[in-house]
């Protein structure tokens, strides 16, 4: 599907929340755009509403990732420190 291109301006703020949805969903900033702008016309009955589960999916898989590779690690780091210190 192509994309037509739409440009704006935005306050700092609203530039660092925008950064922020796209940094706690792992999306470029385009991508987070993109989303909150389909949201409001949904909201304001513009567009059709849509879910698209494999959005929801792979934003959970994420976050998943995260937290058993932090805790993967964590475990790592723990039994190399008791390895060299001889505990283990």
């Amino acid at each position: 599907m192509a994309r037509e291109r739409i440009q704006t301006r935005a306050d700092a703020d609203t530039h660092e929340q925008v950064e922020q949805y796209a940094e706690d969903r792992d999306i470029s900033n385009s991508e987070a755009v993109r989303r909150l702008v389909r949201t409001g016309l949904v909201e304001k009955g513009y567009r059709e509403s849509e879910i698209d589960r494999d959005e929801l999916a792979v934003a959970e898989y994420h976050q998943t990732a995260r937290t058993a590779g932090g805790a993967l690690i964590g475990l790592l780091v723990v039994f190399l420190t008791l390895s060299e210190v001889g505990l283990l």
